[in-house]
């Protein structure tokens, strides 16, 4: 029995002894640290991993050998982390840095547990060190990027409510990791405000209800009550069944992205403002209109109490309150500072440069004014309206509190200011425009359109008070004479003084009208016998028979005057026109400088014009009609660029007759569509010819008439002709005139965008003779503006006509349309046109207008230069 158990006992010592050889064959092979201790921490044991990473023998390890290794800055943690384990009997485990045999410190992950006797005591610790220095220098990498990018990462428990958050987190939440523990989601919710709270509870929610990834946008409030804007995302993680048990996310600092958001919204929202504006300006009726939405778009775009719109005044251009927002109705229209304390109190009117206000009273650099001060301004932003050669005033931004305006706010301002003053401009052009479509611009007297204008509230006037008017039409005797002998340019002065003369003969209430050329028409209202309307002849007749000195030349002059009166020789003002005109010539017959009333007899000059009427309508048929072409130039190369078809007729009796002769006929009859369309296709088909030979022309320009414009199928017509006669779409250029655009806006809108397609140009013909709206004008396909040569003969010796000039110039260059100036006799005035930005022109100066066989020649030579 005995020997029996002996030997049972030597077996299992020898297998306790294999078993413990191997275990050491296993933990010497091992790659990881390790090693025993006893529960005061003195190790007795470690494998040869520790030996070789640490560099010491055995011998120096045992005991407390194996501190020296550990990093200072981890031994405290490490002991109290080791007392920690010891006293509660878990796991053992801790993150430190072992220095290496080369002096190089690693990170390591130390574990241990416990190894009990038989009755539970601890009689050892068995435990392991593995490198994780690359890990630990990854992580590292990655927080610092977490904290570059202000984002971090965290989990959450379903199961236990236990959450992890990364140091970015912590940040972010307001909260120290080495004080605070991770927040519960209710921890966390109380660190958000209200409606970020209860979205990040949502947000839980609707994760756990869909499984699918969760991102919110919330604000903290964090403990030191700084808010900040995060992106929260969410991303649901489920056990064996699907359900959904914890959430890994990110919460990143999206604070300056929102600040941008914030700002771009702010830009964006201006912008739109400014476009807004603009679009107002250009359809507002009234430059107070404009004004008063300014100061509203300004307290808009900045989120302000108060914004102004403050005008310099003439003539000592005293500052005053034009429009605002905020301020005391009292003080819109007065005067807000003295004209001499103006530029210290707005100092923008003296640097021209926009002026910031962070703090009115910590700003030395002026005096606010009474209107800043007496409604408690403390920050604002000025800037000018207008340029420094001609300011037009200040517009500015107020608040109450302090506050920092940016450089997008200046360039919205600035914007703003753009905005008006072009309106402020446009205003002016377009009142310019205006005067110069009603007046003459030799004279600067009323011409046909107000004078017609006029007429008929005179006329109305006197029927309803049982009055007369009387209407004397006057021709200058020999006017053509002085053209011929003294020259253009001392005719012209002589209109002007025979204008001034003339204008000194009648009552404030009447009118005097130069009709063109040397014809002038006097209105006489509210008169009592047609004895009045001799009186007012004979006045004007004595007059003009002083002797006229200009440029020590006496010029002696006549006049033919027509007379005819309300209401016996008319009742209305066209009837009353023709007869003043009939008298007229029935005065020039008995020997001229002298006056006619009309009589029906006169009439028969009237017959004389139906005569040729008759004429007319048979001068198609017969090939009387024919065109001569006028080359078009470009004014900064001198090659010509076009042509314009003009119509001439070869009448058997009575010779060539000109245009401006038959061409009113022809409206009045009805003749004018057929002539109309001869013309088109004519003028077509020898541009196709010239084409096909091989000559630059360029595009043949062709007037159209209003009668011809409103045919129903003129784009149809022009269309065929095209076909017909096989000329290119772009070589055809239709002319016409401003008065016909103007009739019926969205029709003519539709027939000019339908010739556009076709791939034909369009231009205004005698721009400026006319009155079009800008607005309007813009809504055209339009290529080119042409300039009417009563304009164009008094550049550079008359101041009006270069303004009416440079006016129409800068309107189409500022439409992007091409301009051309008609009648360039001089190269003085091809210079000033030149000078002015103008693109073509056409006239005397270059070659009168020339049949088609000396217009091929004309182009042959042209060509060849």
């Amino acid at each position: 029995m005995l020997n029996d158990r002996q030997a049972e006992l030597n077996r299992i010592q020898d297998a306790l002894r294999t078993s413990e050889a191997e275990f050491r064959t296993l933990v010497e092979t091992m790659p990881q640290i390790v090693w025993v201790t006893r529960p005061d921490g003195w190790h007795i044991d470690f494998n040869q991993s520790w030996l070789d990473y640490t560099g010491l023998t055995l011998e120096e390890s045992l005991g407390f050998g194996w501190n020296p290794p550990f990093h200072p800055d981890d031994r405290a943690r490490a002991a109290e982390r080791w007392h920690q384990a010891t006293s509660s009997g878990k796991t053992y485990e801790i993150e430190y840095r072992l220095r290496r045999w080369d002096g190089v410190y690693h990170w390591m992950l130390g574990r241990a547990v416990p190894m009990r006797d038989a009755e539970g005591n601890i009689v050892k610790w068995f435990g392991t060190c593995t490198n994780i220095d690359d890990l630990k220098r990854t992580q590292e990498r990655l927080d610092e990027a977490q904290r570059i990018g202000k984002i971090g990462d965290w989990e959450y428990s379903l199961i236990t409510g236990e959450s992890i958050c990364s140091e970015v987190v912590y940040n972010l939440l307001g909260r120290d990791s080495r004080r605070d523990p991770p927040p519960t989601l209710h921890e966390s919710a109380m660190l958000f405000d209200t409606k970020s709270a209860a979205l990040l509870k949502k947000m839980i929610h609707l994760g756990v209800a869909s499984g699918q990834t969760q991102t919110f946008d919330l604000r903290t409030k964090g403990d030191n009550g700084k808010k900040t804007d995060v992106q929260i995302v969410a991303v649901p993680r489920k056990d064996d069944s699907g359900e959904v048990v914890s959430f890994f996310g990110t919460m990143q600092d999206i604070s300056e992205r929102k600040h941008a958001e914030l700002s771009l919204h702010a830009r964006a929202q201006q912008q739109q403002l400014a476009a807004a504006l603009g679009r107002f300006a250009l359809s507002a009726t009234s430059l107070d209109e404009v004004y008063k939405e300014a100061a509203s778009t300004i307290s808009q775009g900045f989120k302000v109490e108060f914004s102004a719109v403050m005008l310099l005044d003439e003539p000592q251009r005293p500052l005053f309150l034009q429009s605002g927002i905020g301020w005391q109705p009292d003080w819109i229209g007065r005067q807000v500072v003295d004209p001499e304390k103006q530029t210290q109190t707005y100092p923008v009117l003296a640097s021209y440069e926009p002026v910031i206000i962070h703090n009115f009273i910590e700003d030395f650099r002026f005096t606010p004014s009474e209107l800043i001060t007496s409604h408690g301004v403390v920050s604002g932003i000025d800037v000018l309206v207008g340029c420094v050669e001609k300011p037009i005033g200040i517009l500015g931004a107020y608040a109450s509190t302090p506050r920092i305006f940016s450089t997008d706010d200046v360039a919205f301002l600035q914007g703003l200011a753009n905005i008006l003053s072009a309106a402020v401009e446009r205003q002016r052009s377009n009142e310019q425009l205006r005067y110069m479509a009603l007046h003459d611009p030799l004279t600067g007297l009323p011409n046909r359109l107000l004078l017609t204008d006029r007429l008929n509230v005179a006329l109305a006037f006197a029927q309803r008070h049982d009055q007369q008017v009387a209407l004397l039409f006057l021709d200058l005797d020999r006017f053509k004479h002085v053209n011929d002998v003294f020259g253009h340019a001392l005719g012209d002065q002589l209109l002007q003084e025979v204008a001034r003369r003339l204008s000194s003969c009648v009552r404030a209430e009447d009118t005097i009208s130069r009709q063109g050329g040397d014809e002038f028409i006097v209105t006489l209202s509210g008169i009592k016998e047609e004895q009045d309307a001799a009186l007012t002849a004979d006045k004007l007749l004595n007059v003009i028979a002083s002797p006229f000195i200009l440029v020590d030349t006496e010029i002696i002059l006549g006049i033919s005057i027509g007379v005819a009166c309300f209401p016996h020789h008319g009742e209305d003002a066209e009837t009353l026109m023709r007869n003043a005109d009939a008298a007229m010539y029935v005065a020039k017959e008995f020997g001229r400088n002298g006056y006619q009333f009309y009589a029906p007899e006169m009439n028969m000059r009237a017959l004389d014009r139906l005569t040729l009427e008759s004429d007319l309508h048979r001068a198609v048929e017969r090939n009387e009609l024919f065109l001569m072409y006028q080359p078009q130039l470009a004014l900064s190369t001198g090659g010509v660029i076009g042509l314009e078809a003009l119509i001439r007729w070869r009448h058997p009796t009575r010779g060539l007759i000109f245009p401006d002769q038959f061409i009113p006929m022809a409206e009045e009859c009805g003749l004018i569509v057929p002539v109309g369309k001869w013309v088109l296709e004519t003028a077509c088909r020898q541009h196709a010819y010239w084409v096909a030979q091989g000559i630059t022309t360029g595009s043949i320009a062709v007037n159209i008439s209003a009668h011809q414009f409103r045919q129903t199928d003129f784009c149809e017509q022009v269309s065929d002709v095209l076909l017909r006669t096989g000329l290119q779409p772009h070589l055809l250029e239709l002319e016409v005139t401003e008065g016909v655009v103007m009739q019926g806006i969205e029709q003519v809108l539709h027939k000019l965008n339908t010739l556009r397609e076709l791939g034909v140009t369009l231009a205004i013909d005698d721009f400026g003779t006319g009155y079009s709206s800008l607005n309007y004008l813009k809504q055209f396909p339009l290529h080119r503006l042409k300039i009417d040569q009563s304009f164009t003969h008094g550049l550079g010796s008359d101041q009006e006509s270069g303004a009416i000039a440079k006016a129409i110039i800068q309107m189409g260059l500022s439409l992007g349309l091409d301009v051309l100036a008609e009648g360039i006799e001089t190269q003085e005035q091809e210079k000033h046109l030149q000078a002015l930005g103008c693109n073509a022109g056409q006239g005397f100066l270059y070659a009168k207008p020339l049949s088609d066989e000396e217009c091929e020649q004309y182009l042959r030579v042209t060509s060849s230069d």
